[in-house]
């Protein structure tokens, strides 16, 4: 089970990636968010039920995508 340590420093490592690489920054952000939540749940539950890393990284790119094509459909208007 992961750390609310490890869960927090992916989270950042993600925000600096979003800084390095700007063409990626949204997906980046949104994946550093998904860190952060997650953090914040262990937190707040102190002990959580452990989710598969391939369900929780389908999740994600979900997300993601649905974020991104609500960005790119209101620039197109």
């Amino acid at each position: 089970m992961t750390s609310q340590l490890e869960l927090t420093s992916l989270a950042a490592l993600c925000r600096q990636l979003a800084k390095r690489e700007p063409a990626n920054g949204i997906l980046w952000m949104a994946e550093a968010e998904s860190w952060s939540r997650l953090s914040k749940e262990k937190h707040r539950n102190g002990t959580r039920k452990q989710i598969s890393s391939g369900v929780l990284a389908s999740l994600r790119v979900r997300s993601v995508e649905r974020f991104v094509s609500s960005r790119v459909s209101k620039s197109s208007r």
